[in-house]
């Protein structure tokens, strides 16, 4: 008890360095704790459902047998999860002793509008999925029969979907609208699942459709669709994937035009995992926590070690009154754990009430980042704090000898102190350099050149019956607010219908994206022309740069012969068009003219836009209320495709703050011990003739003496992983070495400014008044 009071007594007595210690653990706790809950969440992908160990999943490596080259669609490194609707089915009927269930899964074709009372449902998340989903997955079935999903119009809903739309009424019977004709009624209820899986879904609907899936093409391709299977034991994965090649072989052949279709299934839990770009964000949100983590222990020990000249009497008295160099060490450790739960309380305190900012960065909400199952994350941080933080300050208290007591202790741990500072200069630098590369990736995305004119521009997405079209086309032009319409079967953002693009020796060269618009689609969505004219006639074909840079047409496109599309013909070339964002690489794409498109309604507003945009969703929903089309700026999609960036951009953004502010802190506290330490030799200085700025350059100089390697190694670490991290964009921003030499050259500033600025007081001030105070 003597030493907890000691411990406490002490704590009072040094408020203000005591508020430093916890403001900077408090920094680092939040975003340490933050960032490893997020690794953990992740790791966890997968493992939610009950035996995740025998969960598999189905994949394709699509390759080039002469080149090499490869083909996925989902952007997942070799490996295209998306396959053919009847694999799943085929796979349970073709290994029955090996696998136990088999699911088909839709995410693609559940990306439509669901109405509940004339009400959009928004943030709501649907699969189409098939009788097996459940008992495939493991997921308990609270109400219903799952082989109700047989029929097309059938819907199983979540928990929390059923209380959040439904309130306490029975939700069984009820009826949703897709797209505002078709009725979907609820014929069950499930379990709310986990958000560390893909297979997230608010609500799930029946892809089965006259006899066969919605969407699916057979084993003719529309490789739209995920097999998820489970297997009666672990050891059957292996011969799952062994016999599935065979299989598909019996259906369908898997060689054509020089490309082979390599099947192979892993287990689920692993899919996320072996994604390159889950590694390299994994690794980033490490470095980072890391960083700002041991940053924040780092300046701790700094302010506590400064204390150690004002303290050693302190210590000696303790042990001429018969304390052990034990009873020296638990107080200190008892002291860092008060100051430790304090900072917890207070970390606590901020992620509360960041939640919304912290769900938004991450993704996921709070309570599937903080479960009783990675609980032991923030715990393990918190006690290595403890153990970090405590040992090495309580150590080195308690060898202090006690012949302390009788005169002036001098060893002010210069070396540690330096090397404690070497740690954070290099932290901050390091990720200060990360910042650097993420602003201006961001910033680049935002602001090239996609090849059509965002500003103003809107879409709205439905399958609208083809009767009522033209009505609704000219309604809408016809609005003040409107500047030109125009109809097409996809979105200008994203993947169209896709089919092989072939070269003149009949060999695949590529992917190409199909889109069926209006003649006057170009003019809308802002496209420039560069060859030929415009679209006028059904089966006019534009074609971008990308087709002609790989079809080789060097001598123009227009009226050559496009083999892919029998009875078009190219009428113009236009500048290429990044439908796929900067992630992906350019795709080639033609436009195929067509009088009669149904699909996604393109509208260019006048100014201004944002007033304008809500003024025609008011007049499609008083003029059109049985049409399901929620008009929404391109722009904002935009945003959406970039989010990961933004959120990543951000998180960096929060942690240099944090991690800035405690180093500069600790500096602060470093210079201010270091003055009171040395204002004798100061003080001598001055009498004997040196300047006020002779004694800021030794201050300074003792200072880059550390700063300028450790800042070195932070910013060379930082180039390289910012370059790892601009490996998943198609287009980088070219990482002159320049800027890193003058952020680098910043943070330089920056601690010398601090330097100065502390020290201003010391140097300028009268040497007796120093003298006379030892």
């Amino acid at each position: 008890m003597k030493q907890l009071y000691y411990a406490i007594q002490t704590i009072l007595h040094g408020r203000g360095s005591n508020v430093t210690k916890v403001i900077s653990l408090s920094l680092g706790l939040t975003i340490g704790i933050l960032l490893f809950s997020q690794i953990a969440f992740e790791l966890s992908y997968e493992k939610c459902y009950p035996e995740a160990e025998h969960l598999g999943i189905a994949r394709g490596y699509y390759h080039n047998i002469e080149t090499g080259e490869t083909l996925a669609d989902d952007g997942d490194g070799d490996y295209d999860y998306s396959v053919m609707d009847p694999m799943a089915a085929a796979m349970a009927e073709n290994m029955p002793e090996q696998i136990e269930s088999a699911t088909c899964i839709n995410a693609y074709s559940a990306n439509a509008n669901y109405y509940y009372e004339d009400k959009k449902v928004k943030d709501e998340s649907c699969l189409l999925v098939d009788t097996c989903f459940f008992r495939t997955l493991g997921i308990p079935v609270l109400k219903g029969d799952p082989k109700d999903m047989i029929n097309s119009n059938c819907v199983f809903v979540s928990q929390k979907f059923a209380r959040d739309i439904f309130g306490d009424a029975d939700p069984i019977g009820k009826v949703l609208m897709l797209e505002k004709k078709t009725e979907l009624v609820v014929r069950g209820i499930y379990q709310d699942m986990s958000e560390n899986t893909m297979f997230h879904a608010d609500f799930v609907a029946s892809i089965h459709h006259n006899g066969g899936y919605k969407d699916g093409a057979g084993w003719r391709g529309n490789d739209i669709f995920y097999a998820v299977f489970r297997t009666r034991k672990v050891s059957d994965m292996d011969i799952v994937n062994d016999n599935i090649q065979r299989m598909v072989e019996k259906y369908t052949p898997t060689e054509h035009n020089g490309w082979k279709l390599e099947l192979s299934v892993i287990p689920l839990a692993e899919k996320h995992q072996v994604s390159k770009e889950t590694q390299k964000r994994l690794v980033l949100y490490g470095f980072l926590g890391f960083s700002i983590f041991f940053v924040a222990i780092m300046n701790y020990m700094l302010i506590v070690i400064a204390t150690l000249g004002r303290r050693a009497k302190g210590v000696g008295v303790h042990k001429c009154s018969g304390a052990s160099n034990g009873n020296i060490f638990g107080m200190f450790m008892l002291e860092t754990g008060i100051i430790v739960l304090v900072s917890v309380i207070v970390s606590l305190f901020i992620i509360i009430n960041s939640q919304d900012l912290i769900e938004d960065l991450f993704s996921v909400k709070l309570s599937s980042l903080f479960t009783w199952g990675t609980l032991w994350v923030p715990l393990l941080t918190i006690v290595i704090l403890f153990i970090l933080a405590g040992v090495l300050p309580g150590r080195i208290f308690s060898r202090i000898p006690v012949t302390q007591v009788f005169r002036r202790y001098t060893d002010g741990k210069k070396g540690w102190k330096r090397s404690l500072l070497f740690v954070q200069f290099t932290g901050v630098s390091f990720v200060l350099g990360l910042l650097l590369v993420t602003l201006m990736q961001y910033s680049h995305l935002m602001n090239r050149d996609m090849g059509i004119r965002t500003a103003g521009l809107t879409e709205a997405e439905s399958w609208l019956d083809p009767e009522i079209v033209p009505n609704l086309r000219d309604e809408i032009r016809r609005q003040p607010m409107v500047e030109s319409v125009a109809a097409a079967s996809h979105s200008v953002l994203g993947q169209y219908w896709t089919q092989g693009l072939l070269g003149s020796d009949g060999k695949r060269i590529g992917i190409l994206n199909m889109n069926h618009v209006d003649y006057n689609y170009p003019e809308v969505m802002g496209m420039t022309i560069i060859e030929g004219k415009p679209m006028t006639h059904e089966n006019d074909l534009l074609v971008n740069e990308e087709i002609v840079r790989l079809k080789k047409w060097t001598d123009g496109a227009v009226g050559k012969p496009f083999d892919e599309l029998k009875g078009g013909t190219i009428v113009g070339v236009f500048r290429d068009v990044r439908n796929q964002s900067f992630y992906a690489p350019q795709q080639p794409i033609v436009l195929i003219g067509k009088d009669a498109c149904n699909h996604n309604m393109n509208v260019r507003l006048k100014e201004p836009y944002d007033e304008n945009l809500k003024r025609l969703n008011e007049f499609m929903l008083k003029s059109f209320p049985n049409v399901a089309l929620v008009f929404r700026s391109v722009d904002s999609m935009v945003e959406d495709m970039y989010k990961d960036v933004y959120r990543f951009r951000n998180s960096v953004l929060i942690t240099s703050s944090f991690i800035l502010l405690i180093v500069i802190m600790g500096l602060i506290g470093y210079v201010n011990d270091e003055t009171q330490r040395r204002s004798k030799e100061i003080a001598i200085r001055k009498v004997n003739g040196a300047e006020a700025s002779a004694i800021l350059r030794l201050l300074a100089r003792d200072i880059l003496y550390v700063s300028i390697p450790s800042i070195l190694i932070g910013t060379g670490i930082s180039y390289f992983t910012g370059k790892a991290w601009l490996e998943q964009f198609a287009e980088q921003i070219n990482l002159n070495p320049l800027l890193f030499i003058g952020m680098a050259l910043a943070v330089m500033v920056v601690i010398v400014a601090c330097v100065i600025i502390k020290a201003w007081r010391i140097a300028n001030e009268n040497p007796v008044n120093s003298i006379k105070s030892e």
